[in-house]
């Protein structure tokens, strides 16, 4: 077997081998949407400095650029188009956000900007 595999032997790809269904905006719309229960909908301009430091969960295109080194769990999911964030704010810009969350066993932290253009809808938890 091990010589099949050196000598470049290939299997054959079959329909299981290919990505999964591809998720359409309504539907990340609609899991954003669950996710955000009990959540307060506030706008980019709304955003103060009292908000760094506060939980939120927000809603952007999927950036076309390759992807940097992998967040901590649960702070990004992407759905197609969209991707969800989920972590503290850690600083308001002009044009941009920037976001933060913990890695579990380390201490540190993985911090994550997000252009104001691809950004869709933010929540904040109360």
């Amino acid at each position: 077997m091990a010589f099949l595999a050196l000598a470049g032997c290939k299997r054959a790809r079959t329909e299981t081998d290919e990505a999964g269904p591809r998720i359409d905006s309504a539907q990340a719309t609609a899991a954003y949407n669950a996710l955000t229960q009990g959540m307060t909908a506030i706008a980019f301009d709304g955003l103060t400095a009292s908000h760094v430091g506060r939980q939120l969960a927000i809603l952007a295109r999927t950036p076309d650029r390759a992807d940097p080194p992998p967040p901590p769990r649960g702070m990004v999911k992407r759905m197609g188009d969209a991707s969800i964030y989920t972590a503290e704010l850690a600083e308001i810009g002009p044009d941009s956000i920037k976001i933060r969350a913990a890695y579990p066993t380390s201490g540190n932290f993985k911090i994550i900007e997000i252009p104001r253009a691809d950004i869709q809808a933010i929540h904040m938890g109360k």
